[in-house]
């Protein structure tokens, strides 16, 4: 379950979220919709604990400010904009395996759910990929950490229709007691969710 209580964040002069709160129980799913500068991202970074604002957001009612690596243990993210990695693919695979405890195998099986192939990308640095090369590895490796919670940041910008049609699939075949937020400003693609 997440919790939010009166959450606001400002950027100097910009007001980016005023006193929001919102409960999500476990097995629902949540879009955030609206127009670019409405403040989806920033209220999905403050759940990740990445922005420091006042009030307070508890995951399974752990304070994300207070112990971030207990709140967060359950949480798979999957950003708007890919970050610079200088490793390969396979790196970056085998890493994130390590890290939550799952093959490079369960990776590589939603990858090419997504329309991927790793056997083709492996040894290339994971900066060089296309964009929705990119997003489809980052979504993947997210599906694949089997998380209680799924945080999508504009997970389908890049993709292309095929993709972002698997990507919903992979969405819909996900256990019902998972927690899935979407933040989008199409509203018809999340509509269905």
């Amino acid at each position: 379950m997440i919790d939010v209580s009166h959450v606001s964040k400002r950027f100097g002069a910009v007001v980016a979220l005023a006193d929001v709160n919102l409960r999500i129980q476990n097995g629902e799913r949540v879009a955030f919709v609206g127009s670019n500068g409405s403040g989806k991202t920033t209220l999905l970074r403050s759940l990740l604990g990445l922005l420091r604002v006042e009030g307070e957001i508890r995951i399974s009612g752990v304070d994300v400010a207070k112990a971030p690596e207990l709140a967060l243990r359950k949480v798979a993210y999957i950003p708007q904009v890919a970050p610079p990695l200088d490793a390969s693919v396979e790196e970056v695979m085998r890493a994130h395996a390590s890290l939550r405890g799952i093959t490079v195998t369960s990776i590589a099986e939603r990858v090419a759910r997504l329309q991927l192939s790793t056997v083709a990308i492996a040894k290339a640095r994971f900066r060089d990929l296309s964009g929705g090369m990119r997003q489809k590895l980052l979504a993947a490796l997210a599906l694949a950490s089997d998380a209680q919670i799924l945080i999508c940041d504009e997970p389908t910008a890049n993709l292309d229709n095929g993709a972002r049609a698997a990507f919903f699939e992979e969405l819909a075949g996900l256990p019902p007691d998972r927690i899935v937020i979407v933040c989008s400003h199409r509203f018809e693609e999340v509509d269905g969710l």
